[in-house]
């Protein structure tokens, strides 16, 4: 098991396995995080693998060194196997949003795929896997980690873009006939489809 952490396109490894074929591995306990973002962010290093003998210890000492932000968001397919994207800031995208006070997990991504898409009548089918990704937000180094559900539309309904939002465009999108989404995407949202393809696989 390990954790990747991207950094736009680049990514951080935390992990407690290490094969032959790992490349710029660092001891966790004597790494500095602020150079290896500073060297991943200036390009000098493609990724990163950062490792410990015990996992859970250097992700919960990872975390600490920043400002940790939780999300939560749905990959919703309808009948016809398309899959619901979002269009903002250049890149398509998937619904997700900040969780609320006293909300759980699944309540925000309900509640923010509704809101970003103008869809109504979507469940969730199961939890997904969490991703993670660190930006700058007024000068303060943030991590954010969503949480993310595979849900399936119930009925059809009008796709309303919330443009308060800055989403320019909602559409349903057939991933296996159309790649533009998942080209111009994030490393995240690319993740995300190669692991639910490998659920699909293994039924």
């Amino acid at each position: 098991m390990s954790y990747k952490v991207y950094i736009f396109d680049k990514a951080i490894n935390i992990t407690d396995n290490l094969n032959e074929s790992s490349k710029n591995v660092y001891a966790f306990s004597a790494v500095d995080l602020d150079d290896i973002i500073v060297k991943l962010q200036a390009n000098l290093l493609p990724e990163v693998f950062l490792y410990h003998p015990h996992l859970n210890e250097a992700w919960n000492a990872f975390k600490k060194h920043f400002d940790v932000i939780e999300a939560a968001g749905g990959i919703v397919e309808n009948d016809k196997n398309k899959y619901l994207f979002i269009y903002r800031n250049g890149k398509w995208d998937l619904p997700k949003g900040k969780m609320e006070q006293g909300e759980q997990p699944n309540e925000t991504a309900l509640r923010e795929v509704k809101e970003e898409c103008g869809i109504q009548n979507i469940e969730i089918d199961h939890f997904l896997l969490d991703t993670y990704h660190l930006f700058n937000d007024n000068n303060k180094k943030r991590l954010k980690i969503t949480h993310w559900f595979k849900m399936n539309e119930q009925e059809k309904s009008a796709l309303i873009p919330q443009t308060e939002e800055g989403i320019e465009k909602v559409e349903w999108i057939d991933v296996t006939t159309d790649d533009f989404p998942l080209k111009n995407s994030y490393e995240n949202i690319k993740l995300l489809f190669s692991d639910l393809n490998k659920l699909k696989n293994l039924k």
